[in-house]
């Protein structure tokens, strides 16, 4: 047997039945799921409006305390790609339960530190157990809800995961003001403690044991998901890498565009970005009815149309009313075309889901990183509207290489 159908092989005993069968313990399962995916989100959002408060306590400017953002954001993304190979080998609900116990850990014990250089490390240590918890959430989804269903539970998943951001970015601040930023850390690492606990404790189905690990263990899975798929799964994740370019890398320097060219407040700032997740998490509790009427590839082109469309309107005056509903339509566009996406790597690869959906997360979150790098580059050199610009012209091109691929 070659190595990649051993591989799969391996993945189908394992993970399939270890999982409960009953409607009641499986409906458990997804409302403990959720809960999981909203502290992780979060948890990830609440940092940047504490920034100041941070770097206050700590004698140091916000700029340096925005460290924390980085040293959490890099261990995210590398360690998805070790949890995908192990959330196929094991229990998914397994790995998904110790990855969000050790996130509950560190988020509690951050609240502790006493120096910023120790906060960086909790940082790292917390970046990298909770990349263990949402990727491996969307391959359970993948396991349980037909294909075409999928979407629309998907886009559950993701509204959850919106909601938290959303939440967490606007009361961080308040919250920090009014009593420390600490309670917020150890309040969110109580509560994953608790439900870390949840999940470990559901009763789980007896699997085979998995077969003893082997040199070369961590990258196999991932030449067998090649394999298994063929050459043209390369470009679905360049088309991955390339959606995170172009919708995520210059969303990160809108605030500044509101600062420097509007001069608006932080807090004013804060409720007009807020409004792309308020979007999104509307758009996610709509996305199943709609992908049955206008099918993925109309979900790809309205919403890249919606997408490239509110970078046009982003640089546009009066900025009260252009900018809030740029943010809502990028939210909304985003969601409809990113969900289509991600219920198509729910597919790629049944038996080794777990890897597929974590390489899928690896390609957007460095796509991510690339384009936020590039805008900046961009910006110094050629200022904020012909970098808007540019990226409407990129989100467009994006829509119609993802409408020709999803074909």
């Amino acid at each position: 047997m070659s190595e990649s159908s051993s591989t799969l092989a391996a993945a189908e005993a394992v993970t399939v039945p270890a999982e409960p069968g009953s409607f009641a313990a499986t409906a458990a399962l997804l409302l403990i799921l959720n809960a999981a995916v909203f502290l992780v989100s979060a948890e990830a959002r609440v940092v940047a409006p504490l920034l100041p408060a941070i770097g206050q306590e700590f004698g140091v400017p916000a700029t340096r305390a925005g460290s924390l953002i980085t040293l959490y954001a890099l261990p995210y993304g590398l360690f998805q790609l070790v949890y995908g190979p192990l959330a196929d080998r094991f229990s998914r609900r397994r790995v998904m339960g110790v990855a969000l116990l050790l996130f509950a850990i560190g988020t509690l014990v951050s609240g502790l530190m006493p120096t910023l250089w120790a906060l960086n490390l909790l940082r790292i240590a917390t970046g990298a157990a909770a990349a263990g918890v949402i990727p491996v959430a969307l391959a359970y989804v993948g396991d349980t809800v037909p294909y075409a269903e999928r979407q629309g539970a998907l886009g559950r998943i993701i509204s959850v995961a919106a909601l938290g951001g959303v939440l967490s970015a606007a009361l961080g601040g308040v919250v920090a003001a009014a009593v420390s930023w600490r309670v917020l850390f150890v309040g969110y690492g109580l509560l994953a403690v608790l439900v870390a606990g949840a999940l470990l404790r559901l009763p789980m189905r007896a699997s085979r044991p998995p077969q003893a690990w082997q040199a070369g263990a961590l990258l196999a899975p991932y030449r067998a998901l090649f394999r298994y798929t063929g050459a043209n799964v390369w470009l679905f994740y360049a088309l991955i890498f390339f959606e995170g370019t172009t919708a995520m890398g210059t969303q990160g320097y809108l605030g500044a565009l509101l600062f420097e060219r509007d001069h608006l407040s932080y807090e004013l700032i804060g409720g007009l970005l807020t409004l792309n997740g308020v979007a999104g998490m509307v758009m996610a509790r709509f996305v199943g009815p709609l992908v049955r009427r206008l099918r993925e590839r109309g979900m790809i082109l309205c919403g890249g149309a919606l997408l490239a469309f509110s970078y046009l309107l982003v640089p546009l005056q009066p900025t009260w009313l252009s900018f809030p509903l740029a943010m809502l339509l990028s939210g909304g566009g985003f969601i409809a075309a990113h969900s289509t996406l991600q219920a198509r790597a729910t597919e790629l690869a049944p038996a080794q889901r777990g890897t597929a959906v974590a390489l899928f997360a690896f390609a957007l979150l460095v796509g991510s990183a690339f384009g936020t790098w590039l805008a900046g580059l961009s910006i110094v050199a050629l200022g904020y509207h012909s970098t808007l610009s540019a990226t409407a012209l990129a989100l467009a091109l994006f829509t119609v290489l993802a409408a020709w691929w999803i074909s």
